[in-house]
């Protein structure tokens, strides 16, 4: 009943905002508006407000996974980016949320393109296609992972509770603020833990659009291309040591 509760308020909210925003009467926004400037406000407001109405309304509907995922379940990737869409409108964690969705939206594209330009160079099916494609699905396997860790480390995240420790309200409480200090200490090197993961995806990002520019280059050996894939297989075996002290 409160999630409803919130759901009415804001959309109750937004359409005041609208109104107050297009009303003749009030601001009186309108792309049909003499003022150049004007009209081109109220376009903008129009593009923004639909995608914000929907985002809203979808996270307000969507109730929070309390569950944690496995790295290896069927359809790991697909239930983290569901997690992830949850806290898009976090204060506290919408911006990593929005990056780690973007950087495995990212690694799909780059994955499919990659793939034109492997058959476009050595043809489908070959050992050298299955080679570099074999590569990149290692690189988006990675990234997975990493999607996945995140949204594990935002379920866990009492955004209610970090937010108090930041605004210093638990200093009118009873609790001894020498402990809370702590807690806050430990919620905030979780963000970190989280930013570290999007810095070493987004490495892996970075040599597979390396690998992708020698890749398109025809001018390139094969040995050549073979040397930045290699280097995209060192960084994920760095990763692979990385994740296991996190």
């Amino acid at each position: 009943m409160k999630k409803y509760t919130k759901l009415f308020a804001a959309n109750a909210a937004f359409a005041a905002a609208m109104v107050c925003l297009f009303s003749p009467g009030l601001i009186g926004l309108s792309p049909l508006s003499a003022n150049a400037a004007a009209a081109a406000a109220s376009i903008a407001v129009g593009v923004v407000s639909v995608p914000s109405f929907i985002l809203m309304n979808k996270s307000l509907l969507a109730e929070k996974k309390t569950e944690l995922l496995e790295i290896n379940e069927e359809k790991a990737g697909q239930k983290a980016a569901a997690v992830l869409e949850q806290y898009g409108l976090s204060k506290a964690l919408g911006g990593i949320a929005r990056s780690a969705l973007g950087q495995t939206e990212r690694i799909g594209q780059q994955t499919s393109a990659f793939e034109k330009l492997v058959i476009r160079r050595f043809g489908a099916g070959t050992l050298s296609y299955q080679k570099f494609m074999g590569v990149i699905k290692c690189a988006g396997e990675a990234l997975e992972k990493g999607a996945v860790r995140i949204a594990n480390k935002m379920v866990i995240f009492d955004e209610k509770e970090y937010k108090k420790l930041c605004s210093g309200e638990y200093k009118l409480d009873d609790i001894p603020d020498h402990i809370q200090e702590e807690k806050r200490k430990l919620y905030e090197e979780n963000l970190e833990d989280m930013r570290g993961i999007l810095e070493k995806n987004e490495r892996v990002l970075m040599q597979v659009d390396q690998l992708m520019m020698e890749m398109s280059e025809m001018d390139y050996s094969e040995q050549e291309i073979d040397s930045a894939a290699r280097q995209i297989q060192e960084l994920l075996g760095q990763l692979e040591y990385y994740s296991q002290g996190t």
